[in-house]
């Protein structure tokens, strides 16, 4: 892939989140300690900014960095990778009780969906 290719779409990944998470870009830029602008840049593709900017991109998102990583998919496979996402983003920010719970409970559903299915 280009680098032009890859930019574009870790800048569409940044704002699919982003915008997940109802942040503007200036909240983004605030919680990251990076010019608003320069998220911007980001999101539009426009600069190859630092593994650094990025970390502290995916640090004020709170995601890992590998999540802004993962390369291009087809439509449909983005939207659940974004729903996962948006999912652990959530069972992160539980306590240490509740995540045990939610592990517990993840591990139940995965065992038995291929019966569903």
């Amino acid at each position: 892939m280009k680098t032009a290719k890859l930019l574009v779409v870790l800048g569409e990944k940044i704002r699919e989140v982003r915008k997940g998470k109802k942040l503007s870009q200036e909240r983004l830029a605030e919680l990251s300690n990076l010019h608003p602008t320069y998220i911007s840049d980001i999101e539009n593709g426009k600069v190859n900014a630092s593994l650094y900017s990025y970390y502290q991109i995916a640090q004020a998102l709170t995601i890992p960095l590998s999540e802004l990583v993962v390369l291009p998919q087809p439509k449909a496979e983005r939207q659940i990778e974004f729903k996962l996402t948006e999912l652990f983003s959530q069972a992160r920010a539980l306590d240490r009780k509740k995540k045990a719970v939610f592990i517990a409970a993840a591990r139940g559903l995965l065992s038995g969906i291929d019966e569903v299915l």
